[in-house]
């Protein structure tokens, strides 16, 4: 009990923190030719809608664009290492998934690209222009390891602009410096993020856990890490690449298919709010995370 009310209490200081870079992404974004004063009164009463999905606006999401990898981690939080065949998503599938969601929000914090390695995908440079057409994104993540530096000249362009950051996880096993001094000389926006231990979210195998464990589960889960994968948002990673795999049971209660064409964009919309106030899906009888089983491990270990 008390676990879950201490994670349930971190979730919200989560959205408190994405509230906070909303503001100030706000007010960078659009106080040009105002008044501060006024100009930051507006961010923060404007952003306070974050707190209530029935306004349309969200704090984050993650897009993963290829399953490719230049790692092989043993407990990678993405199931990658269990694709035998990594290649890209589907561009199409892909693209109109993201535009069908920008159909249905009216303003997100953060959108994180990511894989496997987004450097090694034809899909980025699609995608990041994209994304970045959309004034409804305030920031966008692509998120790489640090083995590749990118050479597409389209690539290191686009990579430039403002509202676009590399993040790079600072995994000890990667000389990830080449890369710094690369962003540096060409003026891209970088981040390091280090990493003093993953979490061992367990195998892929079913638990059989009942319906309150499952609860009590998801209520000390992060489940900050939406995740769109072949045109459905998941509300976890595991839930995404499980039911993609084909090793989590294919639950349509757990996410919601932005390409179904039954469906119109208000009843979309409708269904992100309520699959975003669940209280459990299926995938964490596939998973620790949120229980006494999910252990510390070492950073990126690798599959010998």
């Amino acid at each position: 009990m008390m676990s879950g009310l201490f994670h349930n209490i971190a979730y919200k200081l989560h959205r408190v923190g994405f509230y906070m870079y909303s503001v100030k992404y706000y007010y960078m974004d659009h106080c040009h030719g105002m008044s501060k004063i006024k100009c930051l009164f507006e961010s923060i009463i404007t952003n306070l809608k974050i707190f209530n999905y029935r306004y349309g606006y969200y704090e984050y999401l993650e897009i993963p664009i290829t399953t490719k990898c230049s790692l092989r981690c043993k407990y990678c939080s993405n199931l990658i290492s269990y694709y035998k065949k990594k290649c890209d998503y589907d561009s199409t599938i892909l693209i109109n998934g993201i535009k069908t969601f920008l159909r249905c929000i009216h303003n997100i914090v953060y959108v994180r690209v990511l894989g496997g390695e987004p450097f090694l995908s034809k899909n980025l440079y699609r995608v990041l222009r994209v994304l970045l057409k959309s004034n409804k994104i305030q920031r966008i993540e692509v998120v790489t390891n640090g083995t590749i530096v990118p050479t597409d000249e389209r690539i290191i362009s686009i990579l430039r602009n403002k509202r676009i950051i590399v993040c790079i996880s600072r995994y000890p096993i990667v000389d990830y410096r080449k890369l710094v001094v690369f962003l540096k000389e060409n003026g891209i926006r970088y981040r390091l993020d280090k990493m003093h231990y993953w979490m061992n979210y367990g195998n892929t195998k079913k638990r059989n856990k009942t319906k309150k464990e499952l609860m009590k589960q998801y209520a000390s889960c992060n489940h900050v890490c939406k995740s769109l994968v072949n045109g459905q948002i998941h509300l976890c990673p595991r839930s995404s690449h499980g039911t993609d795999l084909g090793i989590i049971k294919n639950n349509k209660d757990d996410y919601l298919d932005l390409l179904d064409e039954t469906m119109s964009i208000r009843e979309k919309k409708k269904r992100i709010n309520d699959l975003f106030r669940k209280k459990y899906i299926m995938a964490c009888d596939y998973c620790d995370y949120g229980t006494k089983k999910c252990k510390k491990i070492k950073v990126a270990e690798q599959i010998k």
